[in-house]
């Protein structure tokens, strides 16, 4: 491919240098650059790309994409090209999308943001575009998938590079639809930036990842972003943002929600401890809904979902098998531990997401509820103090513990989740090995007890510091010690 092609679409660029050259690939990792390739510096959480100029120089690289605020005086470019950009990361996003030769322009796209719901909303989403006969792909936190393919996911949503060699995948294999996760980080960042949504999702949004946006306002204009590239919108009615957002929106809009006047709801909900059953119309039928996800935000998932597939004249077949059978890793699953209490996994790791399912589990929990939880290191500090209180209000014990600790002190997290659980009258134990904590927790189970595991669900790893990870898959954990634990009658 010819360098100018690649660059055709970068508005206010600055080129020194040959633009009709042969290039290799385009890469933002140094590490991955070979003889012949275009590297974009852009600024991660861990690494700045411009940090590497000089080494990728020496792998001979075709050109280098920077920041025209970057000083390269110092540099030895001769016979490299320069692309000067106001923004290396939506040169990325443009420049990947036309060495991909534009998946996202061949593909329906659904894109959901939000706090919490993304991920369950996305596997209803596809299995019921499955069910209907359309070949989905799925891009989220716990798997990409697309035909018979499962790709664990890294983040949320992928770097814009990763995102159009993956969309060029699912087209390859015969893709029509893509059901995408996209976090506030990826449209901040521009992961997403090029790309046209046919509909996009909005499920809720509630204080989290306050470390990146530092305040509300910053994170529902970041959750914003993408309805200013999608066709339609669908959005949850009854969250406390809804007006705010809806004022923000320019594109058609369609609600859905419990409480107030929205274009989808529901009605003759049954809220029981492990499915919910709802009626709503769907083509002005009356139909029974059937959901085994416990919850009252689970009939708010199924209720965008439905309203996402309606789009796309999805029958009332397909939408009724499909959400009746959908099953989403970590998300209020229930490990076969055949003993006398049960164990529930979630991936609950923020204050609303903790409260959410706590509230759901004690409507019905015949006797006790025991959360065992921690909260993640270099994250929002704010919330750990809060989501002790919740956890001290609302279960009967609680083990504070670790979760992915990365480069902090474990001692001062849980310090912290102590803070705000002090201000109850809940009782709890700090145990600072997870493992250790999940078997304390089954041990003091009794008959009928609930043990609530929170904040790492889907994950199958700890991550301590320096970024090492550790193998820790909580179901794997949880049946070992259900295995060696004598049975309990009381």
């Amino acid at each position: 491919m010819l360098l100018q092609y690649l660059i055709e679409n970068l508005t206010d660029k600055e080129v020194i240098g040959d633009t009709n050259i042969d290039i290799g690939k385009v890469e933002y990792d140094s590490s991955k650059v070979q003889e012949k390739d275009v590297f974009v510096a852009i600024k991660g959480f861990e690494f700045d790309g411009n940090e590497f100029l000089a080494d990728v120089i020496e792998k001979k690289v075709s050109c280098i994409v920077v920041e025209d605020t970057v000083d390269i005086s110092s540099l030895d470019i001769k016979d490299i090209t320069i692309i000067k950009v106001k923004s290396s990361r939506k040169a990325l996003a443009l420049m990947s999308a036309v060495y991909y030769d534009n998946p996202g322009s061949k593909l329906k796209l659904i894109g959901i943001t939000g706090t919490k719901g993304k991920t369950t909303t996305a596997y209803m989403i596809r299995d019921i575009l499955l069910a209907s006969g359309k070949k989905t792909g799925m891009i989220g936190t716990i798997y990409n998938t697309y035909a018979d393919k499962q790709i664990e996911a890294t983040r949320t949503s992928p770097e814009s590079l990763d995102l159009q060699k993956l969309l060029k995948d699912m087209v390859d294999a015969g893709m029509e639809f893509v059901v995408m996760e996209v976090s506030s980080h990826a449209l901040e960042l521009d992961r997403v930036y090029g790309l046209r949504f046919n509909v996009g999702v909005f499920t809720n949004l509630s204080e989290e990842h306050l470390d990146f946006h530092e305040n509300m306002d910053n994170y529902l204009n970041a959750k914003a972003k993408l309805f200013a590239i999608s066709d339609f919108a669908i959005i949850n009615g009854d969250d406390i943002y809804a007006p705010r957002l809806k004022k923000m929106i320019t594109t058609k809009i369609a609600t859905f929600g419990l409480d107030n006047d929205v274009n989808l709801t529901a009605t003759d909900l049954r809220i029981n401890a492990d499915n919910v059953e709802f009626r709503m119309y769907i083509n002005k039928m009356l139909e029974t809904i059937h959901v085994n996800i416990p919850g009252r935000f689970t009939v708010y998932n199924a209720l965008a979902a439905i309203g996402v597939c309606s789009l796309f004249n999805c029958q009332m077949d397909a939408i009724l098998l499909a959400l009746a059978n959908v099953k989403v890793p970590g998300r209020s699953e229930i490990v076969d531990i055949k003993k006398t209490f049960t164990v529930m996994i979630d991936y609950a790791h923020n204050p609303s997401s903790l409260e959410a399912i706590l509230t759901a589990t004690k409507k019905h929990a015949k006797a006790r509820i025991i959360c065992v939880f921690g909260c993640g290191g270099d994250r929002d500090k704010t919330k750990r103090p809060v989501m002790g209180e919740i956890a001290g209000r609302l279960a009967d014990f609680t083990v504070i513990t670790t979760d992915n600790p990365r480069n902090e002190n474990p001692k001062q997290i849980m310090k912290e989740i102590e803070e705000g659980i002090k201000n109850t009258r809940g009782l709890y134990k700090v145990i600072e090995n997870r493992k250790e904590a999940i078997k304390f927790a089954m041990r003091i189970a009794w008959k009928n007890d609930i043990v609530l595991i929170a904040g790492k669900g889907h994950e199958t790893y700890q991550i301590l510091k320096n970024n090492k990870k550790i193998p820790f898959d909580e179901r794997k954990i949880v049946m070992e010690l259900a295995e060696s634990m004598e049975d309990k009658n009381i």
